[in-house]
């Protein structure tokens, strides 16, 4: 061979390298590139895990790129997903359950908290001192609120009140987001309301509100645990991403584990991203009633009985049509 072939063989070989490394270097960037996943919520106690993981980075670690959105209420997380915004989504379990009864193909894929009595209460009907109420039924006649129509907190209304022999007819509803309540109480613009974490801690420590607990709990009896908090998203994003789904799971149980371990990392998290003041976090607990974050029939079915019985939900539909478990 001529040393000029082989000064032309050489640049070709060297060309050639140099492109497939390239090729190469590419394609790994690509597969290197994170699972981007888009996640809206409202505001609420179960969210705060997925706060804590994301300032930690614990996402990215995994393989997720989480976009996170926050929205006023559980219908708008269930709008979200709808309208394509949103990829997963978190809320308590109703509005997913009302969006597919009404065609939105979404279902639930993962258990963020429970309730049971008697003291693993996680959402409370509050009065205010100027109310002049008591009970439930120093509430007759008066201005009660819930975040949204067709909400969890609509259904522990309707619940609680039957419970006492009262029905929205008894009362005047507001619909009033969880972040507005606490002014709304202390100006007089309602009587009570029904709230969650962090929102129940600052109102409690309010004296202007002289915050009176009528009612705790979703439902009137919670002899069982019941259901409070999901994550869930679209029939089409579960059956594409299930990996995804799991990987973000492990993540958020990985974070509820360490923040239930270390009680001034998960007040010093409250405050940080619930907004609640120093004292008001040391009330703050997670509602957490079991440790896993898996997902079944068994926890839905009381909730489509508590809301038949309420009169939110007017057919029958099966508790496996509502969801699809994802837990890690």
């Amino acid at each position: 061979m001529s040393k000029a072939l082989r000064r032309r063989l050489g640049r070709g070989l060297a060309a050639a390298l140099v492109t497939g490394l390239a090729a190469f270097a590419c394609a790994t960037g690509a597969m290197a590139e994170n699972t981007k996943l888009r996640f809206a919520y409202l505001l609420a106690d179960s969210d705060l895990p997925i706060f804590v993981a994301q300032k930690k980075g614990a996402f990215q670690a995994a393989g997720l790129d989480v976009e996170l959105t926050e929205v006023q209420g559980g219908p708008a997380v269930v709008a979200a997903i709808a309208s394509g915004s949103a990829d997963v989504g978190y809320a308590a379990p109703v509005p997913p359950i009302n969006a597919r009864l009404n065609g939105v193909m979404v279902k639930m894929v993962m258990a963020l908290g429970h309730e049971v009595d008697p003291d693993k209460k996680f959402l409370w009907l509050v009065a205010s001192k100027a109310s002049g109420a008591r009970d439930l039924g120093g509430l007759k006649g008066k201005k009660i609120a819930f975040n949204a129509n067709g909400s969890l907190c609509e259904l522990a209304w309707r619940d609680h009140l039957a419970q006492a022999g009262m029905s929205m007819d008894d009362v005047q509803v507001v619909i009033l987001p969880f972040p507005q309540q606490e002014a709304a109480l202390e100006q007089g613009a309602i009587d009570a309301t029904c709230t969650v974490n962090p929102f129940f801690a600052s109102m409690s420590r309010n004296a202007e509100v002289g915050a009176q607990v009528v009612a705790s709990g979703v439902l009137a009896d919670e002899s069982k645990p019941i259901l409070n908090d999901v994550i869930f998203a679209g029939d089409d994003y579960i059956a594409a991403n299930a990996q995804s789904l799991r990987t973000f799971g492990k993540v958020i149980f990985d974070a509820r584990k360490e923040l239930l371990a270390n009680r001034a990392e998960l007040e010093a998290a409250a405050v940080e991203f619930l907004g609640l003041t120093p004292e008001a976090a040391k009330d703050f607990n997670l509602p957490i009633v079991r440790p896993e974050v898996s997902i079944g029939e068994a926890d839905v079915q009381p909730l489509l009985d508590a809301m038949k019985r309420a009169g939110m939900l007017t057919q029958d539909i099966a508790a496996g049509d509502m969801v699809a478990n994802m837990a890690p």
